[in-house]
């Protein structure tokens, strides 16, 4: 006798494989949506994703439907208001997709669909656990919030309160799926009791970014000494803050060794800060937005990911590795990732320092070796 065909409800915070505005978490949630397909799953998608994204076509083709209900600034606080007796007011990553909109929507959507099971996709969708309806929820643990907050030195008084919605959260959860083994421990110290599997990374894509410069014109502009490749979404105060640090506090002393070093901070989203730096700071370089970073990834002499806090894996720090480039990186970068030859983890007290080492013994074996790679 056949088994009964699953049939999952993925609730999701951005579109799967989007364009526009994005993340790497996109292209993750788009690899996990083809995985359900493959696997002979009908999946209804309700996206709460906001309005500078668009979806993916394809992403649509292979769903049984595909719902979508925008969220702002006003549904998030909507949803924060909804749920304030639930830990919303103290941790509220959880609960910014949650408006009584997008709940109305869930609930619509078990009525018509009839699901088997539940999937939550992104942590600001976990608070839907609350409102499954009896159904088995499966939830794919982009990050670990609790961690991500007692790592920033604005949010770590919260901890305690962060980490107790996250566990109750969590109880309601029958599995979860996650990018690494770090965090599954993670999970256990939250007590969490259903079953997990590690998925890893699924996709490395990069996705059509409105406005995106041409890669092509960045690498035209890249010097004949030594060339440094920051990548990420400077929108994320992880990536912003952390690179800030590094051009105001450890930039200067590569400098000093090597006058033609370049740093290239590549990514959507900069700041009016971060952006006066690239005026100020000799040397400094802030793009914006490309369209592919892969090839800078290749012709940097280094990349660096100079990370000081966050949580989950670092998807620009595989991507880079990917490209085949060498990455000096804080152990916050490289944080569930398998070690490799080209992946350099140093405190960030030693950063500065281990890249004058490298770039050192680079131009030590090598009569051009700042040469642009074409």
């Amino acid at each position: 006798m056949l088994a009964p065909r699953r049939k999952v409800l993925f609730v999701t915070s951005f579109h799967p494989g989007a364009s526009g505005y994005i993340g790497a978490g996109e292209a993750i949630s788009v690899e996990t949506l083809r995985r359900l397909r493959d696997e002979g799953a009908q999946v209804d998608v309700l996206a709460i994703a906001p309005r500078y994204q668009r979806k993916n076509a394809a992403a649509d083709s292979w769903c049984n439907s595909y719902t979508e209900v925008p969220a702002s600034r006003w549904t998030a606080l909507a949803g924060l208001f909804r749920h304030v007796f639930s830990g919303a007011a103290l941790a509220p990553w959880f609960f910014t997709r949650t408006s009584p909109r997008a709940v109305a929507a869930l609930k619509v959507a078990i009525e018509q669909h009839q699901p088997t099971e539940l999937w939550i996709d992104f942590p600001s969708s976990l608070g839907f656990a609350r409102h499954a309806e009896r159904l088995p929820v499966h939830y794919f643990v982009h990050d670990v919030v609790s961690q991500k907050v007692v790592r920033s030195p604005l949010k770590r008084l919260l901890f305690p309160w962060v980490q107790k919605v996250e566990a109750s959260l969590l109880s309601k959860v029958k599995r979860c799926y996650l990018l690494s083994e770090k965090d599954e421990q993670l999970l256990r110290h939250l007590q969490f009791g259903g079953s997990a599997e590690v998925w890893g990374v699924q996709g490395l894509g990069v996705g059509e970014v409105d406005g995106a410069r041409s890669i092509t014109s960045v690498l035209a502009q890249f010097g004949p000494g030594p060339n440094l490749v920051f990548f990420g979404n400077m929108g994320r105060p992880e990536n912003s803050r952390s690179i800030t640090h590094f051009a105001l506090f450890k930039w200067r002393r590569i400098r000093r060794v090597f006058p033609d070093a370049q740093l290239w901070v590549i990514g959507l989203a900069p700041g009016l800060f971060l952006r006066v730096l690239g005026k100020l700071v000799p040397g400094v370089k802030v793009t914006g937005a490309v369209d592919d970073p892969t090839p800078a990834f290749q012709a940097a002499t280094l990349c660096v990911a100079p990370l000081l806090f966050g949580a989950g894996v670092k998807i620009k720090v595989l991507q880079m590795l990917e490209a085949g480039a060498t990455v000096v990186s804080t152990p916050v970068g490289a944080e569930g990732i398998e070690p490799t030859s080209r992946l350099v983890v140093v405190d960030d007290s030693e950063i500065s320092e281990r890249v004058v080492t490298d770039l050192q013994a680079l131009n030590h074996v090598s009569p051009k070796p700042f040469q642009q790679v074409h």
